[in-house]
């Protein structure tokens, strides 16, 4: 009884000292500030008559460090410029929730579902309008600069293209691929 005591207790000072000694070598968790980001991409193109601006700032959180969720605002503005049957503008207004998980040194994969209200304004008379849901999945690029900041690249297919509705396309992009390019620290 005395033997079994004796192992007892020199198990437990050791795995007390072990506990210890990690403690002392494990880094400290980092708090909900070191984990967070904040970014996201302008965009703009203008082709002939047609213009096409965009904003989609971005805040998300890190999970693991391979893994982030988050959310992404849009706003983009679609004007075509016509002197013969007047000017038309399209507002497009958004959020998307995403998440991407990093696979191996900066490339990473990417979904989002983003739910998106465009109107539309022709001759100064607006249109009714009009709720898009598009859902994106694609890959992208971490370029990491200073201090775990990074630029991206990103390539998207919109799972929603050409999909009608009630009549009505279900997405406002003219195209399934998307390229992103963007900011975050």
């Amino acid at each position: 009884m005395k033997r079994l005591a004796l192992i007892a207790a020199l198990a437990l000072m050791l795995f007390g000292l072990c506990g210890k000694v990690s403690a002392q070598i494990l880094p400290d968790v980092p708090d909900l500030k070191g984990k967070m980001i904040y970014g996201g991409n302008l965009g703009g193109g203008m082709s002939g008559n047609y213009l096409n601006l965009s904003i989609a700032p971005q805040v998300g959180y890190r999970i693991f460090n391979p893994w982030e969720v988050g959310l992404i605002g849009t706003y983009s503005l679609q004007c075509l410029f016509d002197r013969m049957y007047g000017n038309e503008y399209a507002h497009y207004f958004g959020i998307a929730p995403y998440t991407n998980f990093q696979v191996y040194k900066g490339l990473f994969v990417h979904v989002e579902d983003e739910v998106m209200y465009g109107f539309s304004r022709w001759n100064h008379q607006t249109t009714a309008g009009q709720w898009f849901n598009s859902v994106f999945v694609g890959a992208g690029y971490r370029q990491y600069a200073y201090n775990g900041s990074f630029i991206y690249y990103m390539v998207l297919y919109n799972l929603s293209w050409g999909m009608i509705q009630d009549g009505k396309w279900d997405t406002p992009y003219s195209s399934p691929l998307q390229v992103r390019v963007g900011f975050c620290f």
